[in-house]
């Protein structure tokens, strides 16, 4: 398979937290919002994905982008596609290393599929969370509020010759508070731009 391999959605892809709490260390709140604590696992064959579902056996939904990073982290664990897509929205996007984008549900599904291809073990550091924008409603809460989540990672997986390979890097992905209040991802970009151009993408690989 081609570098497409070495790319992965970071946040969303949070196989192994390291962090203290899925937010980081530091998180930046246009409103308080309750932290949940980071979980800790390695990818592994598909199993069920009981832990995000609720009692009814319907999918959870993400009330905060620290409990959309879990859901996704245990949805990825147990390579539950359709559960991962449902964390999306419809017109979302993924930075791929050459900069192009994956568009959309449909593409992003065949991204995962793929990826879920190389055995990968990915460790997510996420350092900040930054939650600001929306609109003030007559209650006084701020709706549709959007929000950044930084961090770095390390990903091992299975290369095309069939050794392991290894990278680094760093992430910057965007979520949207949706209007019943749930979070999805917009955009997952684990190439954001930083440092000198002409070696951004090598610091990755």
């Amino acid at each position: 398979m081609s570098k497409i391999k070495h790319t992965l959605p970071i946040a969303a892809a949070a196989i192994v937290l390291t962090a203290g709490s899925i937010a980081g260390p530091r998180m930046i709140l246009a409103e308080p919002t309750a932290g949940e604590a980071s979980s800790a696992a390695e990818a592994k064959p598909a199993v069920a994905d009981s832990a995000s579902r609720t009692k009814a056996g319907v999918r959870a939904a993400a009330t905060s982008p620290e409990q959309l990073l879990k859901l996704l982290g245990e949805r990825i664990v147990a390579k539950d596609v359709d559960g991962i897509i449902a964390l999306h929205e419809p017109e979302a996007a993924i930075v791929d290393w050459d900069g192009s984008i994956v568009r959309g549900r449909a593409a992003i599904r065949a991204f995962y599929i793929e990826w879920f291809k190389s055995n990968p073990v990915l460790t997510v550091n996420p350092r900040q969370t930054v939650i600001a924008g929306g609109w003030r409603s007559r209650d006084t809460k701020v709706r549709e509020r959007t929000a950044a989540i930084m961090g770095d990672y390390s990903l091992e997986q299975d290369a095309a010759d069939g050794t392991r390979e290894s990278f680094t890097g760093n992430f910057c992905d965007t979520v949207q508070e949706q209007l019943d209040g749930t979070w999805l991802y917009v955009q997952d970009n684990p190439y954001p731009p930083h440092g000198d151009p002409a070696t951004s993408r090598t610091a990755h690989h």
